[in-house]
């Protein structure tokens, strides 16, 4: 029987799934998981089998979080060696009874603080060492394969982990890092960088290298294509453990969007950037699984299906966008006109050049409004306050803030506001926030003493001359409060009950989910059951290509695009044209339904906007009143 040194880099192996997600999705605590292998360890040999009987050939022992420092910081203190080896024993016992020719690799993951970091307090090489030959000979006494290093971010706990291994064995070692939307790990390494130093570790390098985790298959089969051809330089292999797309938090808990179908479709395609192992990493389940093994013994062919593409007409006819007056709050704009604004991120610099000149482009194209996000996807940029008083001093617009209460206690919320208020920031868009898990920074703290409801609470106190507690503030303000809606969500009459529960509490407008079907805002209204509205402002994200198209649709929390646009997209000779057709197509059938539209650029870059915003302004007519007015 071959071993896995023989094997490894030379065949195209399927790995595993998500340990950590499909375990606490049969029930077991966030507490309890590092330990379930001492405490349930039936329920871990299931998960085991549920993969090879997928198609797995590569499955990992659940020890990711099993080494002295990230189980004293849950405040547990097991036998590190003893946890390990049991891990690793429950693998090959899966294996056993499953009678097929799998490999078990021995999950090592990082420490629970940085190695010979320069930035924030750290171990030294010999602390790191020292927690790793604990798990190393556990894992080893456990009678693992090889060892997959995972989910790694900077050199030096990479150094600590794969010597602690060499130290004691000469089995094969797969080394995965993992990158941020950016293109980088946390501490900066691209592709190219992480590979080069994956080949500099003293001893040699590592048998395999490869990704894991990050935001989803997609951005990771960018970084996997620029990851393969450094490695064929060096003749290294590569391995992809993708996540099923962005994390996102529904009642308390975390869910992943994209589907066992879409992981699958990937499947050839990481298999066409290099790579020779192809698995899952958080989110993925036995389906995903599935679901790539199938798609890489029989690749899927796509044949493109031609769908007309929609045309604004003549007949949409919005009023004049005319200049807007400083101390005007969207309010007042939205009583007199149909609104236009553009969506900007602010950059992560202190330069503000670039994002100055964006908005000044979409100023002078006919936006009245520019939306300015706080921080989104959980990812630092300049405070969005900060941004917000700059536009609202350089650009004759008006800037509406979004304002979470992710990163704020109760108190720090309130000085806030009342200091975008004394700052002229009157618009602002009521927001929970995305969880700082699901960024670059997941070991940061949360805060959340209230959510959006709660921050619509404060800020309604706030133009009643209150604060929260009821203290009087000495003068009301005058905030224009808005809130979030997303027309195409899962769960209709949850996102019905959670707006009822934000007018309740002082909403005053509502800016919607970016959407790309008529029928999805139909649906919306349709469950809302003619009730008055509050005035809608209609989020519209123009599409540039059918893979950013599939991104947006598999990987994205909130967004839902249907199956006829993504055919329409997949066709196309000139995807960002007909991204734009079909954006003005959408506005056609539904610009009698809202009051005014926010246009989200992809990628940040406004110049595909700013046809859009032309049209607007040469299909003005004075004669038409205000929709929904």
């Amino acid at each position: 029987m071959k071993e896995l040194k023989d094997i490894l880099g030379h065949e195209l192996m399927v790995g595993d799934g998500a340990m950590g997600t499909w375990l606490l999705s049969q029930g077991t605590t966030a507490h309890q998981l590092p330990l379930v292998p001492l405490i349930d360890p039936d329920l871990v040999l299931r998960a085991h089998l549920e993969y090879l009987k997928a198609g797995a050939r590569l499955i990992e022992t659940h020890t990711f979080a099993a080494n002295p420092g990230k189980l004293a910081a849950l405040g547990l203190h097991p036998d590190v060696a003893e946890l390990n080896r049991r891990a690793a024993q429950i693998a090959r016992h899966a294996r056993d009874i499953h009678g097929s020719s799998a490999f078990i690799l021995g999950s090592v993951g990082p420490l629970a603080a940085p190695v010979e970091s320069r930035i924030v307090p750290g171990l030294s090489m010999d602390e790191a060492l020292k927690q790793y030959e604990k798990a190393v000979a556990g894992l080893l006494a456990g009678g693992v394969d090889g060892f997959i290093v995972e989910t790694m971010s900077d050199v030096p706990t990479v150094r600590a982990a794969v010597t602690a291994i060499r130290r004691e064995s000469d089995l094969p070692i797969m080394v995965s890092v993992t990158f941020s939307r950016l293109g980088t790990t946390l501490y900066g390494l691209t592709p190219e960088q992480a590979v080069n130093a994956m080949v500099e570790l003293p001893g040699g390098p590592p048998d395999m290298i490869g990704a894991n985790c990050g935001v989803g298959p997609s951005l990771l089969l960018d970084a996997m294509l620029r990851m393969a051809e450094e490695a064929r330089r060096h003749r290294l292999p590569v391995a992809a453990y993708p996540n099923a797309g962005e994390p996102y938090v529904r009642d308390g808990r975390v869910g992943y969007p994209a589907t066992a179908q879409y992981m699958g479709a990937l499947g050839p395609a990481l298999r066409a950037a290099g790579c020779s192992v192809v698995g899952g990493c958080c989110g993925t389940s036995p389906a995903h699984i599935r679901a790539v093994a199938d798609s890489l013994a029989a690749p899927p062919s796509v044949e493109p299906s031609m769908q007309p593409v929609p045309m604004l007409t003549d007949e949409v006819r919005i009023r004049d966008q005319v200049p807007t007056s400083g101390n005007d709050t969207l309010l007042d704009i939205l009583s007199q006109r149909f609104v236009v604004s553009v969506e900007l991120d602010p950059p992560r610099s202190a330069n503000l050049e670039r994002f100055l000149s964006a908005a000044q482009a979409v100023s002078e194209a006919g936006a009245s409004v520019i939306n300015i996000a706080d921080s989104p996807m959980a990812r630092v940029r300049l405070s969005a306050l900060a941004a917000a008083r700059l536009v609202r001093d350089t650009v004759p617009v008006q800037p509406l803030l979004h304002f979470t209460t992710r990163d704020r206690n109760l108190m720090g919320i309130q000085s806030d506001l009342l200091g975008a208020h004394a700052l002229g920031i009157r618009n602002i868009l009521a927001l929970t926030g995305d969880p700082p898990g699901i960024g670059d920074y997941a070991h940061a703290t949360a805060v959340y003493d209230i959510d959006s409801v709660g921050l619509v609470r404060v800020l309604n106190a706030f133009n009643h001359g209150h604060d929260a507690v009821g203290q009087p503030l000495g003068a009301p303000t005058g905030f224009a409060i808005g809130v979030g809606v997303n027309p195409s969500a899962d769960d209709l009459p949850r996102e019905v009950h959670r707006l009822e529960l934000k007018l309740e509490a002082g909403a005053q407008y509502c800016l919607t989910q970016p959407i790309y079907s008529s029928e999805q805002l139909k649906r919306f209204l349709d469950a809302w059951g003619g009730r008055t509205l509050p005035p809608l402002i209609l989020g519209v994200m123009p599409l540039v290509s059918h893979r950013q198209a599939l991104y947006l649709s598999n990987e994205v929390p909130g967004i839902e695009i249907p199956d006829d646009v993504l055919r329409t997209m997949e066709s196309s000779q000139d995807a960002a044209k007909t991204g734009i057709d079909l954006a003005l197509g959408l506005l056609n059938e539904v610009v009698s339904l809202v009051r005014g539209v926010y246009l989200v650029p992809s990628f940040n870059r406004v110049g595909s906007l700013i046809p859009v915003l032309n049209w607007i302004a040469r299909s003005v007519a004075d004669d038409r009143n205000v929709p929904n007015a």
